[in-house]
This record gives structure tokens, C-alpha cells and sequence, in this order.
């Protein structure tokens, strides 16, 4: 008998569509998704998921429809996106009542914020009575789960989608690419400062690629050497990769940073700030890239460190990048998923 897998889902990504299109291959699963609509700060295109057995869109006026489908459908398995979905919510306690195994997905950060440590306070009568383990991104996010009560959490949750971007040619071109919201968080501002700084000290220095949009988007298109890609969808990205010879990614608040894996799989070194979670498991610091504090000497110092980097030793850092990518792709998410999770053993 087929096992019933029901994942109950934020706004669809690309990568994450990608994973569950490798689970619903394998022969013992059916997959049942309930996802709410798309956001407007990332119009992305829409995706196909003819691979689930249902799918539903999550709106203000179906909730109690899709509640009841959820309690007759019986799953074996929920897998949940967060716990602040308060009709996930509900809908995981009813069906763990009914035997239904119940794994929460995270990647926060453990930071100690008062929100936190609510949490962890009522983590035994909020969380407990709805979920039964938490599948995290990374050894961070999983300092969090043990907090709340949880003492092994599942890892690996944020898959690239990495048949997308593997084994493209190396980059003949010499660009630094930022990908994602041109906010200040993201530390844009930071960023460009350093590459002002760099491009005065450098008879050669090389462009700045720009891929999305944001309030500090003029700040960025005023800039000498900066060239602006705009926002970017998924399948889009291999040709920016194609045009660029390393990752920058400042951030000063990042959870995870999903594109660090996808830069890695296309072979580019990364600087990145150490608020980015993915860095503990994507960047060898000195040996494909650079882990730094996200301001403008640190971030001047890796640029300079990257460009003035020979192309045999280049080759060597983007070697090292695609090894550190390859240890987690879509066929291994989805295998650990299947035995971990879906057909965990007794």
C-alpha cells in the first residue's frame, strides 16, 4: 500500500518543487500538497506540480475544506513548512491524534530574541501536541530545535536545485554577482562601498553583477562598474552564473541562504557574510572563498583577495566549491527524506 505524504506548504519555490518532484519517484509514496499563493515581493513564475497525486491552493475562504480533506485523507506523513501557520497548526494536531508522523521544516537561526525564548517556554503545550520532530536546514537551525525540546532533528532541509546547475562550463568572465533583494539587511550598501573601494585601487578591476530589485536599486545602478540584471527567475540564473567568477552575498541577517548551494554547484568561489547559514556547510574559508563580517573593509579585503587570484588557483577554489555542493543534491534529499522521514523505521 502506497504511503500518503501531505505537505503542507508556504508560497512554492523552485528548489523546493524540485525536491518533492524527486520524492513523489519513489514507487511507495503519494504526495498530497496544500500551498498558499505566491508573494508579491517575489513574482516568480508558476510551477508545475502535476507530479502530486492533489494539489490545493490555500486561500482566506477554503481553510475549513481543506482542513476536513486533510482529516479524511488519514496521511502517514505531514511534512509542514514552520509552525506559524495556525491552520497547519490545527490541522497537524488532528491528525497526529490520528496516528499521522508530523515533521515541522525551519531555518532559523538560534539568536536569543524574547520571541525565541517564548518558544522554548511553550514549547510542551504549543508545539509538542502538534509536531513530532523538526527538519532543519542546518547545525544552527538545529541548535534551535533542540532548544525548543527536540534532541535530533532531521538535517538537510533546504536542497538547491542542483540538476539545474551543475556542470556548467566555468566562467571566462571576471564578475563579482550579488543575487537577491536590493534591501538594506542583505547588506547592499556594505557592499557596494567595498566595490567603490576596490575599483579605485585596481587598474582591472572586475564588474559587479546585480540580479534583483528592491529600494536601494538606484543606489546600486549609479555605480561605476555595476551592471543591473534585474529580478531573476530560477531557470534565469545559470546564465548569470555563466557571466560571473564569484558569489558575494553580505547579508546581515540570513538564515540560510539557498544561494550559496546554487553558486557552489555552478562552481563559484563565495564571499559571504558569517550570519549566512549555508556558509558553515558550502565555504572552506581561504579555499573557496571567504567567510567575513559584513562591512566595508572586510568585504574590500575578500574582493581583493578573489580578484587578484590567478586562474589555476581559481579553477582549483571552484573545484573545491562543486565537491562541498555535490555532497547534498536532489537524489540524496530525497533518498534521506524517504527513509528518514516517510518510511522512518520503527
Amino acid at each position: 500500500m502506497l504511503k500518503k505524504i501531505l505537505l503542507l506548504w508556504s508560497p512554492l519555490a523552485d528548489y523546493s518543487v524540485a525536491c518533492m518532484r524527486y520524492l513523489a519517484q519513489k514507487s511507495d509514496l503519494e504526495l498530497y500538497l496544500i500551498y498558499q499563493a505566491a508573494e508579491a515581493i517575489a513574482p516568480y513564475d508558476s510551477l508545475d506540480v502535476s507530479f502530486c497525486r492533489q494539489s490545493f491552493v490555500q486561500t482566506a475562504e477554503n481553510g475549513e475544506e481543506l482542513a476536513q480533506f486533510c482529516y479524511d485523507l488519514r496521511p502517514d506523513t505531514i511534512i509542514m513548512a514552520s509552525w506559524n501557520h495556525a491552520l497547519y497548526m490545527r490541522i497537524s494536531r488532528r491528525c497526529r491524534q490520528q496516528g499521522t508522523y508530523v515533521v515541522s521544516v525551519f531555518d532559523r537561526q538560534w539568536l536569543s530574541t524574547p520571541k525565541q525564548w517564548l518558544g522554548v517556554l511553550t514549547s510542551s503545550l504549543y508545539l509538542k501536541p502538534c509536531i513530532d520532530n523538526f527538519f532543519v536546514s542546518g547545525d544552527r537551525q538545529a541548535a534551535f530545535a533542540r532548544r525548543l525540546g527536540y534532541a535530533n532533528p532531521y538535517l538537510g532541509y533546504n536542497c538547491a536545485n542542483t540538476d539545474r546547475y551543475a556542470n556548467l562550463p566555468p566562467s571566462t568572465e571576471k564578475n563579482f554577482l550579488f543575487i537577491g533583494r536590493l534591501v538594506e539587511f542583505k547588506g547592499v550598501l556594505p557592499m557596494l562601498r567595498a566595490y567603490a573601494a576596490y575599483r579605485a585601487t585596481t587598474a582591472e578591476p572586475w564588474g559587479l553583477l546585480i540580479c534583483g530589485k528592491g529600494e536601494l536599486a538606484s543606489h546600486c545602478a549609479s555605480q561605476e562598474g555595476v551592471r543591473m540584471l534585474g529580478f531573476t527567475q530560477p531557470h534565469q540564473l545559470p546564465t548569470h552564473f555563466a557571466q560571473a567568477s564569484c558569489l558575494v552575498l553580505p547579508s546581515f541577517f540570513e538564515p540560510w541562504g539557498l544561494v550559496v548551494h546554487e553558486a557552489t554547484t555552478a562552481g563559484l568561489p563565495v564571499i559571504a557574510s558569517h550570519q549566512v547559514g549555508a556558509t558553515t556547510y558550502y565555504v572552506r574559508d581561504g579555499q573557496n572563498g571567504y567567510v567575513v563580517n559584513p562591512d566595508e573593509a572586510s568585504l574590500l579585503r575578500a574582493m581583493r583577495l578573489v580578484a587578484e587570484t590567478d586562474d589555476v588557483q581559481l579553477a582549483a577554489m571552484r573545484a573545491t566549491s562543486q565537491k562541498l555542493a555535490s555532497l547534498w543534491t536532489l537524489p540524496k534529499w530525497a533518498d534521506y527524506v524517504h527513509h528518514h522521514i516517510c518510511t522512518r523505521p520503527s
